[in-house]
Order: C-alpha cells, then structure tokens, then sequence
C-alpha cells in the first residue's frame, strides 16, 4: 500500500521504448494445447478494500459508521458477484510487501517483496530487480502468449517504472522481474487506453480501454494470458468510495464478456483485490476484515450464482492457472504448490 503521491518526486525514470504497438502485434498460439478450464483469461486486479467495502447493501453516503455495507454504490459488484461465481473467503494470506507484493505473489508464488518496492520500483537502491521465475517464464515455455495491459501507459509498449499521470508502476509486476526489465519482453506491456483527463475519485469520464479491447475483438491479436491494471482512480486505490471502481467495471466488464473472444473462445475473467483496509485517511473507514472480493465470470467455462466459502488466496488463482494450462513444475512448492486450485468454480 502506498500513499497516493508519495513517491512521485522521488522515483527514478527509466523507459525502455518498444516498436511493437499493441494494436499491431500479432499472436500466435497454433499448436498449443487446450486449457483444462479456459484457453484465455482476462485478470483485474482493484485496490485496498475488503469484502464488506465492496459488496452487500449499497451505502451511497457512507460514513466511518457504517459497517457490514458497501462504501457508496456497489450496484454492479454486486451484480457480477451474484450474476457468476464468487469466492467469499478469498484473502491475501500474510503476503508481504503489498500492494506491489500482492501482485507478484499471484504472478511467481513468491511472497516476500520489500515494502520499499512501493515507493522505489526497480532498479533502484531501495528495491532491487526480482531474480523470481515468473508466469510469463511458465507460459513461454508451454508455448502460451501473454500481454499486460496498463492504463494510462506513460508509453504505447515497453517497461516503464516512473509514477505517471494516474498510471501506478506498483501495480505492474511484469517491470520488476529481472528476466523482463529491459529485455525484448517489454513489449508485451502495453497501453490500455487512450488518455483522458480524470478528476480523482469523479465518476466521469472514465477511459475506454481500446488498446485492451481491440485484441478481445481480434482473434490474432487475443493472448491467452491477460492483466488488465486500471489506473489508480478506477482501481479505488485512491478513492476510500467505490464508486468510481463499480462505474468502471460497470464499464468494461460487459464489453468483456461481449466480445468476440468470449463470444467464441473458452475465456475466463477473474476480477479481485490486492489486499484490504483504505488508501486515505479521510473519511475514516469502517474496522476492515481479511477477506477480498474475487469474481470469476465468463460466458460458458463457469458456473452461474455460485458461492463458496473454501478458503483461497493469491496463490490459488495462481495455482489455477498453471493446473488450467499444466505449468509444472509450479513456480514456488511451498505457496502456489501448495494451494488449492479453484476449479470448483468452473464448469
């Protein structure tokens, strides 16, 4: 977790420019086997709210006293949660050093990132690059291919690690792996939209993720693996109010599961958090609980108005992945190795 703007005047800039737009980029994925769940999946990661923040009674106006309600409009996490399958007891698991460190459990299974990570992404002096295997080394190897989509990308593809506009280097695990930085695999992080000038926690307007969407809609252009990171206003990171983030998703989950990648393909959305509590202060927030709201929809490889109350965590979604497509062996024995798979949840 960090401060909204913390950090801003003190991050070191390194950009490692790409030519390979994300709109122009072709995928190749003949020849490889078929997933045991789904052959693609979209992953959303929000920010910094709990179950009970998030999902329940809407709470429009809501106070440091309410409890047990969502803190504002949770209409559509309520919805999406009810319409697909959601895991009630879904909880970060002692994962340290996030919010950055929750992104690179659920990407390699390790758990430990310095909490400097947050505020020095690497290569600097206060959080050094990960020498970590990670997902994408999995997927390359089985032949899978991968993009991760950032909003307000400070650039069309590459790695960037500069705190820029409402683009949060600390929720882009891909850049602090060090067989990523700076290597011919930055090119598969990518733009997700066009830029527009949001106001912080506003509802409107809210970007079009047309770079993320154009590849849904194009089957040379659809990687098996995607990461989706919206921007620290549409994540709810800086907005103690969810309102913003159940606008957002409100948005783009249904031209998700719309297109015509999970129209005619075997495709999964899993949509969670990093971790729970509120970035700011003001308004003071209700007492948190350890459990984060984690969806997984899709449009024939899930099941409908399911809840589970099993105990997952990052790990888990992790370890689906590698059981969906046969990623062994699995990236760390004692955490992803070690979790249960959620394949209760499909079909």
């Amino acid at each position: 977790m960090r401060s909204p703007f913390s950090s801003v005047l003190f991050v070191t800039v390194i950009l490692v420019s790409s030519t390979f737009a994300s709109t122009t980029m072709s995928i190749n994925n003949s020849g490889v086997v078929g997933g045991k769940w789904f052959d693609y999946i979209v992953i959303i990661m929000m920010e910094n709210h709990d179950i009970n923040y998030t999902y329940g009674v809407s709470n429009p106006s809501w106070n440091k006293g309410s409890t047990n309600t969502c803190l504002g409009n949770c209409t559509y996490y309520d919805l999406l949660a009810n319409s697909n399958v959601l895991a009630k007891e879904y909880t970060r698991d002692g994962i340290n050093g996030c919010s950055i460190g929750c992104y690179v459990a659920i990407t390699s299974g390790y758990g430990d990132t310095t909490q400097g990570c947050n505020d020095f992404p690497p290569p600097s002096p206060s959080c050094s690059l990960l020498q970590k295997a990670n997902i994408v080394d999995s997927l390359e190897g089985a032949g899978l291919s991968w993009k991760a989509y950032m909003e307000d990308y400070p650039m069309q593809s590459g790695c960037s690690n500069t705190f820029s506009g409402n683009y949060e280097p600390i929720h882009n695990p891909f850049i602090y792996y060090a067989d990523i930085w700076n290597t011919a695999r930055c090119q598969y992080i990518v733009n997700a939209n066009s830029p527009v000038s949001q106001t912080t926690c506003g509802l409107t307007p809210l970007p079009t993720d047309s770079g993320f969407l154009n590849d849904l809609n194009s089957a040379s252009n659809a990687p098996n693996y995607m990461f989706l990171t919206p921007n620290r206003v549409d994540d709810n990171h800086d907005c103690n109010d969810v309102s913003v983030g159940n606008a957002w998703l409100n948005q783009i989950v249904p031209q998700i599961l719309g297109s015509t990648l999970f129209k005619t393909k075997r495709a999964a959305l899993f949509v969670t958090f990093d971790e729970p509590g509120c970035t700011n202060a003001v308004p003071t927030c209700p007492p948190s609980i350890p459990e984060l709201y984690s969806v997984w929809a899709s449009n024939s490889v899930t099941k409908t108005g399911f809840k589970s109350v099993n105990s997952y965590t990052h790990y888990s979604a992790l370890r689906t992945i590698e059981d969906n497509w046969r990623l062994q062996p699995y990236l760390n024995a004692t955490t992803d190795g070690a979790a249960n798979n959620m394949q209760e949840f499909f079909l």
